[in-house]
């Protein structure tokens, strides 16, 4: 019963995310377990974005052996940075955020909202930001695992979800699973699972159950902290009823809506470094943070209040 009760629960968020602007695959057909990339997204966005670089590397008149190798450079060079174990450089968001050359060619993997609509090509790209959600993804070439969801934006993965219903099992089922059965490094082998690693893979994991909310950025088995991701309720934890469908509702039709999820990427989530020192030493740690909902809904509503203001006639 559980199984079918969390299977209509991914369906349903699913379509309702296919309905408001995302590309859906209800199976990981396409996903590169090895890059954990969507490499499909990658080149739909560099083409209707970046034709004339990627001409570059993948030639229009070249036969498709070359095409191929000039797009496994790309790919290649994608996860490098991601890769990239240092302060200032490297990871998921450091793809997103700037422009990675190849080669002769530049590319950039996402295209924040223009200020202003003055530039027609700058509001064509924000437009052309591929988002996709992919269901039940066997992210591991050494186990056959699987997540729920995994969210790209232009075959980039960004965020995780762990699904459970509150008909059969509550929001700690879902967290316990990221804990002890969705481990950054393999148990077996002790290699680095490239979809759940901290900075190169997905930036942020949700574990949501129809009522809760909670969220890590930093999975780190049975000691990865979660954080609540909820609304409050009259002053008390948790989320209040929703007359129109689940508790949790918020998260796909605000969090996700295709609009503020950009938003959330371009303004909202950064690398935090801190640095201290330890015996003698200076020791720099980082983490990525990723609002609360609170704090982002509050951004919100302070910028739509300076908005009236300066709309507002004089006197």
């Amino acid at each position: 019963m559980a199984i079918q009760h969390e299977d209509a629960f991914e369906t349903e968020l699913c379509e309702y995310l296919a309905a408001h602007g995302w590309e859906y695959s209800p199976n990981a057909v396409g996903y590169d377990k090895d890059r954990a990339l969507f490499r499909d997204d990658v080149f739909a966005w560099l083409e209707a974005t970046q034709p004339e670089q990627l001409e570059k590397l993948v030639k229009p008149g070249g036969n498709e052996a070359s095409r191929e190798l000039g797009r496994k450079q790309i790919l290649d060079q994608i996860v490098a940075v991601q890769t990239t174990d240092t302060m200032n450089t490297g990871g998921t968001l450091n793809v997103l955020k700037t422009s990675i050359g190849v080669l002769n060619a530049k590319f950039s993997l996402f295209q924040a909202r223009p200020a202003t609509s003055l530039n027609a090509k700058t509001v064509e790209r924000f437009a052309a930001n591929r988002l996709r959600v992919m269901r039940q993804v066997v992210y591991s070439t050494k186990n056959t695992n699987r997540i729920d969801l995994v969210l790209f934006v232009n075959g980039i993965p960004v965020a995780t979800v762990e699904l459970k219903t509150d008909f059969t099992q509550s929001i700690k089922d879902a967290t316990k699973q990221y804990q002890f059965d969705r481990l950054p490094k393999d148990a077996k082998t002790g290699r680095a699972e490239p979809l759940l690693t901290f900075k190169r893979g997905a930036l942020v994991h949700f574990a949501a159950s129809t009522d809760e909310v909670r969220m890590t950025t930093f999975l780190d088995g049975p000691r990865t902290v979660y954080l609540p991701f909820n609304l409050g309720n009259n002053g008390a934890a948790g989320n209040p009823p929703n007359p129109k469908g689940h508790r949790t509702a918020y998260l796909w039709e605000n969090i996700f809506q295709r609009d503020a999820f950009l938003e959330i990427l371009e303004k909202f989530i950064h690398l935090e470094k801190t640095t201290k020192t330890v015996d003698g030493k200076k020791v720099t740690t980082e983490r990525i943070i990723f609002p609360r909902y609170h704090q982002w809904d509050l951004v919100l509503r302070l910028a739509e209040q300076l908005a009236d203001q300066r709309r507002a006639p004089d006197g």
